[in-house]
């Protein structure tokens, strides 16, 4: 087989992205990823079959840049008709949208328009916090953690995320702090209870030292967030376990990070936020066949993560969508008929029953939907 590269500029209002997607033979993978100058900042892998002819794996490396590119050229539409006219939770799913694909500054962006609207949202300064963790602005980010906690201070996501901000500029016992706050709030919260572990790792690897009872500690947090959560009982944590039994700090820390860094992809919203602004603001909406991929990649998700009980609501949703789609073929065969007999009668009921049930319908999608 060939290697095939496509390569494309997105020029964005005030920053440029590229994005390149390529073929690798020694894995099977279509590999896109999306670069801020030249530093990855996202990337998607999607396998094919090994025995594909090159003519037809050329067309699939195509086919799945030219959909990157069109997905994230719309997302930038979208924000340019939000910045005219913001709305908090569409500028705030956006935000999300845009976090995801690893888009710091134009999460910040979105995030900020947003609390313009709304500025005491705890949610939406936690995610602005996330934001600036991830673009590496420490400080700013704890200024709004500690302003979100000060909103909500039962809020144990906040708690965990102030955590955060303090474990990376190295306040361990500040962190720590904020972490036990987030765990006495929610007993089974799990990255709470790996962070307290991690926190411990860390502050001992750089103390270079560690007594019994702090083993004891840490090992206790850890456990608490394999038994919450069985996803960071991973690869990653087995080896930090390995180093933990030789005391073996800095190693163990390193192979903490992994472990949760392999968790906390694995999620499924930025898909659901990503359809919702593509149907509300969208030049072309979303059809039949966006829906039904959409669907898919839910069903895919679920099938790997059956406890993610947000996306068995969007996946919800997303049948009503889908149902909608369904709804309105119906019509045009009873129309059909009827332009080809007109004084069918049968028809003739159908349609009146279903045009009349269908705007039922439509409101009740668009107050899921938008309200």
């Amino acid at each position: 087989m060939s290697g095939f590269s496509f390569t494309t500029t997105l020029h964005g209002k005030q920053y440029d992205y590229t994005v390149r997607t390529m073929n690798f033979d020694s894995i099977h993978r279509i590999v896109i990823n999306l670069n801020d100058d030249s530093k990855v900042i996202n990337t998607r892998e999607i396998p094919y079959d090994s025995n594909l002819a090159d003519e037809k794996l050329m067309e699939n490396v195509k086919r799945c840049h030219e959909e990157r590119v069109n997905a994230l050229q719309e997302l930038m539409k979208i924000s340019a008709k939000l910045e005219t006219k913001p709305e908090v939770d569409s500028n705030h799913k956006l935000g999300l949208v845009f976090l995801n694909n690893g888009m710091g500054r134009e999460t910040i962006m979105e995030f900020k328009r947003a609390l313009s609207l709304s500025p005491d949202n705890a949610p939406i300064l936690n995610h602005l916090g996330l934001a600036l963790l991830l673009e590496e602005k420490y400080a700013e980010a704890i200024k709004v953690f500690k302003r979100a906690v000060e909103i909500k201070p039962t809020y144990p996501d906040l708690h965990n995320n102030y955590g955060l901000a303090l474990l990376k500029t190295e306040q361990y016992d500040e962190a720590l702090g904020e972490f036990e706050l987030a765990v006495d709030i929610n007993k089974k919260y799990a990255e709470a209870h790996f962070n307290i572990g991690l926190c411990l790792v860390s502050r001992s690897a750089q103390n270079g030292q560690g007594t019994p009872a702090m083993k004891e500690k840490i090992q206790n947090h850890l456990q608490r967030a394999v038994e919450s959560n069985v996803y960071f009982n991973n690869e990653y944590y087995k080896v930090a376990q390995n180093y933990l039994a030789k005391d073996q700090y800095a190693e163990a820390r390193q192979a903490l990070i992994e472990a949760k860094t392999a968790v906390l992809s694995q999620t499924g919203s930025e898909i659901y936020h990503e359809f919702y602004l593509r149907l509300k603001y969208g030049e072309e909406g979303v059809d039949r066949k966006a829906t039904e991929q959409y669907i898919s990649k839910l069903e895919d998700i679920l099938d790997r993560h059956p406890q993610y009980v947000d996306i068995h609501n969007d996946l919800g949703v997303a049948y009503l969508i889908q149902c909608r789609f369904l709804f309105n073929r119906a019509i045009n065969e009873f129309k059909k008929a009827l332009a080809i007999n007109s004084e069918y009668t049968q028809a003739k009921k159908n349609l009146k029953l279903a045009e009349n049930e269908g705007k039922g319908f439509l409101i009740l999608l668009r107050a899921i939907l938008y309200f």
